[in-house]
């Protein structure tokens, strides 16, 4: 086993307590750590339709070449936000769904809020929701955009964001009467500290792909949990990759107990695209 590592997951949340889903709220209001931040980062106006070298891509579209429409995901970041080298993971998944023909939107929920990570202060579970739908509302107003087929990709951080979307008390929070098509947790959880982030009402498709040996957020909360989930029909789906720790797709963090797998980075994306195309 990795020596355990304190990582920006846990000084966000102080202790890295994990608690068995069913004895965590079920109320999304209720289990949101006031006060609640609703009010969304700004998007950039203008629409790009390639991400060279030195593309900063935070809150700015980017489209495929063309009229469409094509479809769409929002691609929320982990803890660490998206300013240093070991992020810049965020823009390689940006290039990568762009190239597949995806438009492409990688929401900056801490920049415009002024710090840049977990470590500087700790982030509004909210916030993050109010994010993703204000991104959702901005692609979905776009002519290029294919309304039905817009989603949320999540990395930690974002990845609690994307379980919450599944559940429809998230868009009545936000005020949103829009959905997203479907949502994709990578090593997050089905549980945080005393929060159920997978809750008992989803009806939106969910995909978690989870490390077997990430230590910060283990995906020990999902069993038997997403099994009776799945028995229930509840629309989500899962992988655990047996040998990936957190934030495996992220290089440089090796001394936080962060392991960068290229096969697991491939493989967890093969997989979302494959997802994101079945799911109608």
């Amino acid at each position: 086993m990795m020596n355990r590592r304190v990582g920006p997951l846990a000084v966000a949340a102080t202790v890295l307590a994990l608690a068995a889903p069913g004895a965590a709220a079920q109320d999304l209001a209720a289990q949101l750590q006031p006060p609640l931040d609703l009010k969304p980062v700004a998007f950039a106006g203008e629409v790009k339709e390639s991400i060279g070298l030195f593309t900063d891509v935070a809150n700015v579209v980017f489209k495929p070449a063309g009229d469409g429409p094509f479809p769409a995901v929002v691609l929320m970041h982990t803890c660490g936000g998206l300013k240093g080298a070991p992020n810049a993971h965020m823009k390689q998944h940006a290039q990568t769904l762009l190239a597949a023909g995806y438009v492409t939107l990688v929401i900056d929920s801490f920049g415009p809020r002024g710090f840049d990570n977990c470590a500087v202060r700790t982030p509004s579970t909210s916030s993050g929701i109010a994010d993703a739908y204000a991104a959702l509302a901005l692609l979905a107003s776009k002519p290029f955009v294919d309304g039905g087929r817009i989603y949320q990709v999540g990395y930690s951080w974002g990845a609690f964001v994307s379980a919450l979307l599944a559940s429809p008390q998230s868009a009545s929070l936000a005020g949103s009467q829009r959905r997203f098509a479907a949502t994709v947790v990578n090593y997050g959880s089905c549980a945080f500290k005393t929060h159920a982030l997978v809750l008992d009402d989803i009806d939106r498709p969910l995909l978690l792909l989870m490390g077997g040996r990430d230590e910060e957020v283990p995906a020990a909360p999902c069993f038997p949990r997403l099994d009776e989930l799945k028995a229930a029909g509840k629309p989500v789906q899962w992988h655990v990759f047996p040998e990936a720790s957190h934030a495996w797709d992220k290089v440089g963090l090796a001394s936080r107990g962060y392991i960068y797998s290229p096969e697991t980075t491939k493989d967890a994306t093969a997989r979302l695209l494959k997802f994101m195309t079945e799911v109608r």
